[in-house]
C-alpha cells in the first residue's frame, strides 16, 4: 500500500509570527476543456493580527473566479498528521483531505455561486508509486526554503459533481491534481505550469515551477520538472539537472532540461487574457497572480540519447505567473542547490 506524501499534514507549530498554508485542487473535464481549480488558505492562524484568516477561491468555468474570505481562524480546523483541514462561514466553506473534497461559495456582490462534492482516487502522488518523496527533497524537513511546497496528487481520479452557477456538471473518473505550500514568506516572482489531461497519454502528468526563492537567506533563481509517465518518474530538479527557463509575462512558458537519465521540453502557450487569483504575501492575500486553465502545452520527453519516451500535447494545462514582477518576461538558467 502507498506510503502518505511527505508534507501532508498541517504545518503550523503555533507560533505567535508571521505564517500562512494553503492547498490547490484540481478538477479536468476534458471532453468540455474546462477545469475546477479550488484554492484553500489560513493566514496567521493565531489570530488577532491584521492579516489573520481563512479564505477560499474557485476558479471556474472559462476562468471565471468567485471567492470569499474566512475571517474567524477559530473555525478552521487540520490535521497534523495527514492531509484534512476544514472550515466554514455562515455561507461558504469547505471540507477537504486526499479522498474527498466538498464546500460551497456563494458572492452576494455578483450573485455568482459553486457547490462541489466529489471523491478523489489516488494514482500517483510525487516519486514512485510506493514511496512518495518531498518534492523539495531532503531539505524541505529543514525549513531551509521559503516557502515549503510540495505535489500531494500528481494524477488522481476525481468522481462526483459540481454545480457552477446553477449549472450542474458530473463527472466519472475525471483527472484531478492537489498540492500545497507553506511558509513565512513567498517567491518575489514566480511561474508554474501543470497538467494531467493528456488524450494521447492517459498515464502522464507534468508539474514545472520555477521563482526567485529565498535560500537560507538568500535570493536564487530555481526551477524543477517532474513527470509521471508509464509508471515511470522522472525528475529534473536543480541538484541534477540543468535546467533553463524563458517565460513572457503572459502568454508562453518554455523549459528545457536535462539530466543523466532523459531531457524534457514543454512548451506552455496561451492566447486568453487570464484570470487574477489571490496568493500570501507579507501583507496579507493580494491579487498578484495571473492563472488560466485553458492553456495548451506540448511536451518532449526522451531519453539522453534521444529515445522517444513521450510526445503529447493538451489543451488543458493550468499555467500561472506571479510575484512582484509578473508583468516582466524572464529567462534564466536554474542556480544549482
Amino acid at each position: 500500500m502507498a506510503q502518505v506524501p511527505p508534507h501532508s499534514q498541517y504545518h503550523w507549530n503555533h507560533g505567535s509570527g508571521r505564517f500562512f498554508e494553503g492547498w490547490y485542487y484540481r478538477v479536468t473535464l476534458p471532453e468540455i476543456n474546462q477545469s475546477f481549480a479550488f484554492m484553500y488558505a489560513i493566514d496567521d492562524p493565531q489570530g488577532n493580527t491584521p492579516f489573520s484568516g481563512g479564505s477560499v477561491q474557485v476558479l471556474g468555468i472559462d476562468d471565471r473566479h468567485i471567492w470569499r474570505t474566512l475571517p474567524n481562524t477559530q473555525d478552521f480546523r487540520a490535521d497534523r498528521d495527514r492531509l484534512w483541514l476544514e472550515h466554514w462561514g455562515l455561507d461558504s466553506g469547505y471540507e477537504a483531505s486526499d479522498r474527498h473534497n466538498q464546500g460551497k461559495i456563494n458572492d452576494p456582490a455578483t450573485g455568482k455561486s459553486c457547490s462541489w462534492d466529489y471523491e478523489i482516487e489516488s494514482i500517483e502522488t510525487w516519486g514512485d508509486r510506493v514511496r512518495p518523496s518531498a518534492t523539495m527533497g531532503w531539505l524541505s524537513y529543514l525549513s531551509v526554503f521559503e516557502p515549503g511546497w510540495q505535489i500531494l496528487l500528481a494524477r488522481g481520479w476525481a468522481s462526483g459533481s459540481i454545480n457552477w452557477c446553477g449549472e450542474n456538471y458530473k463527472f466519472d473518473r475525471a483527472p484531478t491534481y492537489i498540492e500545497k505550500n507553506w511558509g513565512r514568506s513567498f517567491p518575489q516572482q514566480w511561474f508554474w505550469l501543470q497538467c494531467n489531461a493528456f488524450l494521447e497519454c492517459e498515464d502522464l502528468s507534468i508539474t514545472c515551477a520555477g521563482g526567485i526563492r529565498e535560500v537560507l537567506g538568500n535570493l536564487t533563481n530555481v526551477a524543477m520538472v517532474g513527470i509521471h509517465h508509464d509508471g515511470e518518474f522522472y525528475n529534473f530538479m536543480p541538484e541534477n539537472s540543468d535546467i533553463h527557463c524563458d517565460i513572457s509575462a503572459w502568454g508562453e512558458w518554455r523549459m528545457q532540461a536535462i539530466n543523466d537519465l532523459a531531457q524534457v521540453q514543454a512548451i506552455g502557450t496561451t492566447a486568453d487574457s487570464g484570470t487574477k487569483i489571490m496568493v500570501p504575501t507579507a501583507t496579507g492575500l493580494k491579487f498578484c497572480c495571473l492563472d488560466t486553465a485553458k492553456g495548451t502545452i506540448r511536451l518532449s520527453l526522451r531519453t539522453r540519447s534521444g529515445k522517444k519516451l513521450a510526445i503529447a500535447s493538451s489543451n488543458n494545462a493550468a499555467l500561472e505567473v506571479g510575484g512582484k514582477f509578473w508583468h516582466q518576461d524572464w529567462s534564466f538558467r536554474s542556480a544549482k542547490l
